[in-house]
């Protein structure tokens, strides 16, 4: 249940926090203010809260600094990141160290309402990949990056943990045994419509590249791929309006 959800709303502006406070508070989330990063991180030594919001830029101590202090006395803690400018470095740095996602302000009041709710379901990212060692060492990148991560080799696998809802994104090898990307994204979009599905693949092959991002596939990502590249695309895809 949402009233059973805590959430941290960090804003120097205080029409803003009292205003998305306000709205969360609307849909049945247990909601607690900080004007700064230092009240924030005060507050989170004192208690816990499932999602943190917090601006970027604010005095005193900025948003990234904030998520940083954060994560340390409360590693389970998921944070949502709200920025009005274009502060590419604290941005980045925050979505390589494990930020659920960056908004970039104005949004609407249902936008965040529905990346809350997903950020409060403490749901994982899940590799798909027929090679073992390709599944494991990626990710174990995305965990050291602080994302919580899980690894299948078959799509079939992949399929059962999307039933038993406990994933938020899917990054899905193209060419498998058995069942390949596409048939698995097929089959995902059957159970749960709201997984993000992130294709990846070594091979040249446009026609299963051009079914997956029909079926709704956020991007497909050419292997070898730089570990960061898929952190700021798990960051976009969670940010995106659509379903919970």
């Amino acid at each position: 249940m949402k009233d059973n959800v805590r959430v941290l709303v960090v804003d120097d502006e205080e029409g803003m926090r009292m205003t998305l406070a306000a709205n969360l508070e609307l849909e049945g989330y247990d909601v607690t203010e900080a004007k700064d990063g230092y009240e924030a991180i005060d507050l989170i030594q004192r208690e816990p809260f499932a999602v943190v919001v917090t601006d970027i830029r604010m005095p005193g101590i900025n948003g990234l600094d904030t998520y940083r202090a954060i994560k340390k006395i409360r590693p389970d803690a998921t944070v949502v990141m709200m920025t009005a400018f274009a502060l590419e470095r604290l941005v980045d740095e925050g979505i390589q160290e494990g930020v659920f996602t960056v908004l970039s302000k104005p949004f609407s009041v249902d936008h965040l309402l529905k990346v809350v709710e997903r950020a409060a379901r403490k749901r994982v990212v899940l590799v798909v990949d027929d090679m073992p060692e390709m599944a494991e060492t990626l990710m174990a990148s995305l965990v050291a990056s602080g994302i919580r991560a899980s690894a299948v080799t078959d799509g079939a696998s992949a399929v059962q943990l999307v039933r038993e809802g406990s994933v938020d994104v899917c990054v899905l090898d193209l060419v498998m045994p058995k069942q390949n990307g596409v048939e698995t994204l097929r089959e995902l979009r059957g159970l749960d419509p709201s997984v993000k599905v992130i294709a990846m693949t070594g091979y040249s092959v446009p026609e299963l590249v051009h079914h997956m991002m029909n079926l709704g596939a956020e991007m497909c990502l050419q292997k070898p791929f730089l570990v960061d590249d898929l952190l700021r695309t798990i960051a976009r895809a969670r940010g995106k309006p659509g379903k919970a």
